[in-house]
């Protein structure tokens, strides 16, 4: 029961069986309409899609005179497509090779994204990486700026002003002018990072909400600050962040399933390269952030 619940889960499989129906599918549709050597069938299948994509774009119908036209741009396409297969024109072009390598990456995402994780699965994956999911504490609090450029000596200002404020003095008419605001509720710790800088949020987060403190720094000078509330950081529950937990969760499967592919089908293949790059792990790439191709030095031929 192991083996067979390993098989299952087994991303190559989905993709083999997923291949396997698209073709039986193409086998099916296509029936009866098998083209012989120098034969262009068009069928009503093929009219429709045509049809389909005229209407998408212009929100009608053709005529008949627009069909007909699609029609000749349709048998253009093939029949331009079909003589340069023959004079091998698809052969050694960079381009054409590097199109049909994406083409083959999307079928695999589109292979992935069929995968339907359960809440166990998400629930695990969202443990294993927390840190992506924890909530970060959150704060009110007010400030009053002190420039370090227009006060000879900010910390003997901070205090005679902190006694001001603890003495129930409004604030706005403390400190000095700044483009930030005075006031600020329930920011994230990276909305404080990026407005104030991050050794500015790490001081805020050690103050004590209810009562005045300061003078804390950042790159704009020194801030007198009143937290008014504070939300301490925390692990969501699976059904506040399930969207993103399988976004993630279907991201890693997908690059899970691109490179154990590529090496169940590198298996197929002899690889001949110079001898100083023997001990190269050539199946350790990541085909996901790496597109450099290896390339043999000395017969110029790409190694995948």
């Amino acid at each position: 029961m192991n083996v067979l619940s390993k098989m299952i889960r087994e991303p190559l499989l989905h993709f083999l069986l997923l291949g396997g129906g698209v073709f039986l599918l193409f086998g099916m549709t296509t029936a009866g309409t098998i083209e012989k050597p120098n034969q262009i069938v068009v069928s009503q299948g093929q009219l429709e899609l045509l049809s389909a994509n005229f209407a998408s774009t212009w929100q009608r119908s053709p005529s008949n005179e627009e069909m007909q036209d699609l029609i000749d741009k349709y048998l253009r396409d093939e029949v331009y497509y079909r003589e340069a297969l023959a004079l091998g024109l698809d052969e050694d072009d960079t381009v054409i090779r590097r199109r049909l390598r994406q083409k083959l990456g999307i079928i695999l995402e589109d292979t992935a994204a069929l995968l339907d994780p359960d809440d166990q699965e998400l629930a695990a994956y969202m443990n294993e990486h927390a840190e992506s999911f924890r909530i970060q504490p959150e704060v009110s609090f007010r400030q009053v700026y002190l420039s370090f450029e227009k006060r000879r000596d900010v910390n003997a200002d901070a205090s005679a002003i902190l006694e001001r404020l603890k003495s129930g003095q409004d604030p706005e008419l403390q400190g000095d002018p700044i483009m930030l605001a005075d006031r600020y509720a329930l920011v994230s710790q990276n909305e404080i990072k990026q407005r104030f800088g991050k050794g500015f949020a790490q001081q805020l987060l050690a103050v004590a909400p209810g009562e005045w403190a300061g003078p804390l720094t950042s790159g704009f000078g020194g801030h007198l600050v009143l937290i008014t509330e504070i939300k301490p950081a925390r692990m969501p529950e699976l059904a506040e962040v399930k969207q993103k937990v399988k976004n993630e969760w279907l991201l890693l499967r997908t690059e899970e399933l691109k490179l154990s592919t590529y090496r169940k089908l590198l298996e197929n293949y002899e690889v001949v390269m110079p001898e100083y790059l023997g001990s190269l792990d050539i199946t350790s790439v990541d085909l996901a952030s790496n597109e450099t191709a290896h390339t043999d030095a000395q017969s110029g031929k790409e190694l995948r």
